[in-house]
């Protein structure tokens, strides 16, 4: 059956950034956020376009994870950011 999961929200900081430049991440499960090892995002959204190719940190860590670029992320779900574990 299909349940309706809660969606949490994290900031995945931009490695060497400012205080704005980050990805807003939306997940239905947050206890795999250590595990992450990039952040998708789709090829054609300008709103991230610049982060493609980039580093960004790991909330709740100093890891660094490449932002890679694919067709298969839905723009229009959550943020239009996945986030790979």
């Amino acid at each position: 059956s299909d349940e309706e999961g809660k969606l949490y929200y994290f900031k995945y900081p931009l490695a060497g950034g400012g205080a704005d430049d980050f990805l807003p991440v939306a997940t239905t499960r947050p206890e795999t956020i250590l595990g992450d090892t990039a952040i998708c995002v789709h090829p054609g959204d300008p709103r991230y376009q610049k982060f493609i190719g980039k580093m960004v940190k790991v909330p709740m860590s100093d890891r660094e994870i490449p932002v890679i670029a694919d067709e298969y992320v839905d723009r229009e779900f959550g943020t239009g950011c996945l986030k790979i574990t």
